[in-house]
C-alpha cells in the first residue's frame, strides 16, 4: 500500500509540474492566484486543492464570473510546508502575475513565512492554515476559513474527557509552526480542564522512526495520545504503535482523517478520532451536493483540501463582486462583512480574519471518516 501511494505521489508530482508550468495560459479576464503543494511529498494534497478550485471556477463562470468576466487561477508551487518554495511562489504571484487574491498558502509554516509579501496591502490571502498565530500577526489581509487550532484542540480535549473517559493523556507533535502552535493549544485546553499530560514529546518534519517517542508515552502510562502532526507522519506513528502492540488510543488534528493518512495507516487507522472541518458523509444538503458533483467530475472522493479551496474560490468571487473592484483593500472590506454559507461553515469573519467558528469530531470506521458530532463556538472565541 505504501509503495502504491508513493507511485501515485510520483505521478501526481510529474503531472503537477506540467500544471504549474501551464497555469494561466488559457485566456481569462480576471486572474487570481493559488499557492499550493503541487510537487514534493505533499503533492497529493495539492491535487485535491486544485480540483476543488477548478470545480468552483466552473460554477462561478457559469453564473456570470467575476465583475461580469470569466475568472481563472494561476497555481504556484509551495510544496506545502517548504517556506523557501512558498516565498518564491508568493513572490511570483505578487510581482509577476500581480493577482489581487491568493488562495493559500495552506500550511501554517508557509503562511507565516510569506506574510511580508502581502500584509502591505498588495494582495489578499484566503487560507486554510489552522495555526492560531496566522491571524495574530496584525495583518489585515489574511482571512482563515478553517476552524483554528484553538477550536480544534478545545473540541478534542472535551470529547476525550467527556465521551472517551480517559484520564491519562499524552501529547506528540511535529516540531514546526503547525505542531508547536497546536500542541500549545492542546496543553492549554488540558490545563483548563484540570488535567496534566503524562508526557509531551515531539518529532521533526519527515521523520520515519517514532519508536523513542512512542515508548516514552507508553512508559508514562498514556491511555490516549493526542497527535498534532501531518498526515504522512501521523500514519507512520499509528502503524508503529500497532506494530509494537502499545495499546494506546489516538486522537488529533485534521491530518488523522485525511485520505493519505487513512491509506498509509491502513487497518491501524480504525477507531482514530480527529477534529476535521470537512468529511464527505456530512448529511448537510450542500455538502452532499458537492460530494456527488465531485465524484461525478473526478471519479474520486472529496476531502478537506478540495472543500476548503472550493469554498475559498467561491468566497473570493463573492467578495470581489460585493466590492465591485479588484483592489485588495476593497476586497478586504467586503470579506470583513461577508456572510456566506459554505461547505465547511457558515462564514462570518472577525476583525482578525477568522471566518470559521466550528469543527467536526470524526472517527475512522471501516476505512472512512464518520461524523460523531459538530462543535460550534461563539464568534468571539
Amino acid at each position: 500500500m505504501v509503495n502504491q501511494d508513493k507511485r501515485k505521489l510520483r505521478d501526481l508530482t510529474c503531472a503537477a509540474a506540467l500544471v504549474v508550468f501551464g497555469a494561466g495560459i488559457a485566456a481569462a479576464d480576471t486572474m487570481l492566484g493559488a499557492s499550493a503543494p503541487m510537487t514534493g511529498p505533499r503533492a497529493l494534497l495539492g491535487h485535491h486543492f486544485q480540483q476543488g478550485v477548478r470545480m468552483a471556477i466552473a460554477e462561478v463562470n457559469a453564473a456570470g464570473g467575476v465583475l461580469g468576466e470569466p475568472v481563472d487561477v494561476i497555481f504556484a508551487d509551495d510544496q506545502g510546508d517548504n517556506p523557501n518554495f512558498a516565498l518564491n511562489a508568493m513572490s511570483k504571484l505578487k510581482d509577476s502575475d500581480r493577482v489581487p487574491v491568493v488562495l493559500g498558502p495552506h500550511f501554517s509554516v508557509a503562511q507565516l513565512a510569506t506574510m511580508k509579501n502581502y500584509c502591505d496591502g498588495t494582495l489578499i490571502s484566503i487560507t486554510g492554515a489552522s495555526g492560531v498565530p496566522v491571524t495574530e500577526q496584525g495583518c489585515e489581509y489574511v482571512f482563515r476559513i478553517r476552524g483554528n487550532d484553538n477550536l480544534q484542540a478545545q473540541a478534542l480535549v472535551t470529547y476525550a474527557l467527556e465521551h472517551l473517559g480517559v484520564e491519562k493523556i499524552g501529547v506528540l507533535y511535529i516540531h514546526d509552526d503547525f505542531g508547536k502552535g497546536g500542541s500549545e493549544r492542546v496543553l492549554a485546553a488540558l490545563e483548563a480542564a484540570g488535567v496534566e499530560p503524562v508526557s509531551v514529546a515531539s518529532h521533526n518534519p519527515h521523520d520515519t522512526d517514532f519508536s523513542a517517542q512512542l515508548n516514552t508515552l507508553k512508559a508514562a502510562g498514556a491511555e490516549l495520545v493526542i497527535l498534532w502532526t501531518h498526515d504522512q507522519e501521523s500514519a507512520l506513528i499509528i502503524r508503529q504503535a500497532q506494530q509494537y502492540n502499545l495499546g494506546m488510543k489516538f486522537a488529533g488534528s485534521t491530518s488523522l482523517s485525511q485520505p493519505t493518512f487513512i491509506e498509509l495507516a491502513g487497518p491501524a487507522a480504525e477507531g482514530v478520532i480527529s477534529a476535521s472541518d470537512f468529511i464527505a458523509d456530512n448529511e448537510d444538503a450542500d455538502v452532499q451536493a458537492f460530494v456527488a458533483k465531485y465524484r461525478e467530475t473526478y471519479n474520486e472522493e472529496p476531502e478537506l483540501y478540495a472543500a476548503t479551496y472550493y469554498d475559498s474560490l467561491r468566497l473570493a468571487a463573492q467578495a470581489i463582486n460585493d466590492a465591485g473592484s479588484l483592489e485588495p483593500a476593497a476586497i478586504r472590506d467586503a470579506l470583513s462583512k461577508i456572510e456566506y454559507d459554505g461547505l465547511l461553515a457558515d462564514y462570518s469573519c472577525t476583525a482578525t480574519g477568522d471566518c470559521n467558528h466550528q469543527t467536526n469530531i470524526v472517527e475512522i470506521r471501516d476505512g472512512q471518516p464518520a461524523m460523531l458530532t459538530v462543535v460550534k463556538f461563539d464568534k468571539s472565541e
